[in-house]
């Protein structure tokens, strides 16, 4: 049968057969023609193709979710929690990881309450300017001119550069009082 009369048989368009010649699920076997060389398949083949395709219950496994157990869960990252920051629950997941942060710092020593190192802060209290940009609410292309300008703090860390919340804070508010004059 050639691949026409394959697709008239099947229901289905001639791209469509050779789809799934491609991804195996239909052998061809090609003899010569009067100009090139056609596909023929085998009926056989074709019965089976289409008794699967008309009751794919009967071929293939029924879907099974499993929803991971609280142990099983992946632990939620201060940058996924600042993506989600436009919504309450990501805000409040960050804020949380932040209060559990600074009671960490507090708890270090014996009962004293120890100050963070600076490279400790600035490793975990800094934002990419798209985090910043999420959680200010200010325009990213206009954090990065702040930058350049010099207008607006920044580390540059590897190929970026990361801010930290007080200085966007900062910036914002200067750049409020400015638009108010």
């Amino acid at each position: 049968m050639n691949k026409s009369d394959a697709a008239n048989f099947l229901g289905k368009t001639e791209r469509a057969i050779e789809r799934y010649v491609k991804d195996g699920r239909l052998s061809a076997r090609y003899v010569a023609g009067k100009t090139r060389s056609v596909a023929d398949f085998d009926e056989a083949e074709l019965e089976r193709l289409k008794h699967e395709l008309d009751n794919p219950s009967d071929v293939r496994p029924a879907l099974v979710v499993q929803t991971p157990t609280n142990a099983e869960q992946p632990r939620q990252s201060a940058t996924n929690a600042l993506q989600r920051a436009g919504d309450e629950q990501g805000m409040a997941i960050f804020v949380s990881m932040l209060s559990d942060a600074m009671r960490a710092h507090e708890k270090q020593g014996n009962g004293k309450v120890e100050q963070p190192s600076i490279a400790d802060l600035s490793a975990k209290f800094s934002l990419s300017f798209g985090e910043a940009s999420r959680l200010s609410g200010v325009p990213e292309s206009h954090l990065r001119a702040a930058h350049a300008d010099g207008s607006l703090r920044g580390a540059k860390i590897g190929r970026g550069v990361r801010v930290t919340p007080d200085d966007v804070k900062k910036y914002v508010l200067a750049r409020m009082k400015g638009s108010k004059r």
